[in-house]
């Protein structure tokens, strides 16, 4: 079994019960505590064995069951930092494939631009007399994509830069945008620059301005 340390079963709770309504279920038999934290709208269930000082634990989103030991040695520095966490990896999972949704949307936009068009001119050709009219904004929805896809890509990319400093709490929190995107089934255009807020790269990225002298 799996040996984790606090920061890490902390952040599996809070992956299955941020931003929810639970309700904790508690027994104990032979000096083993048994708990179960059970959201309300059904969406996830986190269960915990507890025995001298040794929690076990499991949920919906990871059915496995992992050990963390109060007290217990923590996992080596370098290791936590060569190794992103399951949540984090799985929020990078979900940034890119909403990358390629955006893709998909901008090119539907970009062929509903092409296609309009050629009708118009077709149009125009066969009533020259008459003043045609035509207003679109296929091209600007498209560049509204483009902009959509750089930031969803640009959080992925600071996901995977080991390098960056994110604590699991900001993991939890982008992982329930979407699962609530998810049960809401929707996808907001401005869910990239939400999640990059969540991170502080607006701060973090926050480019340096260097004045020219001038001569």
């Amino acid at each position: 079994m799996e040996r984790v340390t606090l920061k890490e079963y902390e952040a599996a709770k809070t992956a299955v019960l941020y931003g929810k309504e639970y309700k904790e279920n508690s027994n104990m038999e032979n000096n083993v505590i048994y708990k179960q934290y059970v959201c309300k709208d059904g969406s996830g269930v986190f269960y915990e064995r507890t025995e001298n000082g040794k929690t076990e634990f499991w949920s919906t989103e990871h059915s496995e069951s992992r050990l963390y030991v109060d007290g217990g040695e923590s996992k080596p520095e370098s290791t936590e930092k060569d190794e992103l966490s399951e949540d984090r990896q799985k929020a990078i999972k979900r940034l890119y494939k909403l990358v390629y949704w955006f893709v998909d949307e901008m090119l539907n936009e970009e062929d509903a631009e092409v296609k309009e068009a050629a009708e118009f001119e077709k149009q125009c050709k066969e009533e020259p007399d008459k003043l045609q009219y035509r207003v679109s904004a296929h091209s600007h929805n498209a560049e509204v994509m483009k902009d959509c896809m750089r930031e969803a890509r640009d959080a992925a990319e600071f996901l995977k830069n080991k390098e960056n400093d994110i604590e699991e709490w900001q993991v939890a929190g982008i992982n329930a945008m979407f699962d609530r995107c998810n049960a809401e089934k929707i996808i907001p255009y401005d869910l990239p620059t939400a999640v990059k807020g969540l991170l502080c790269m607006h701060i973090l990225c926050k480019p340096i301005c260097i004045e020219a002298e001038t001569k």
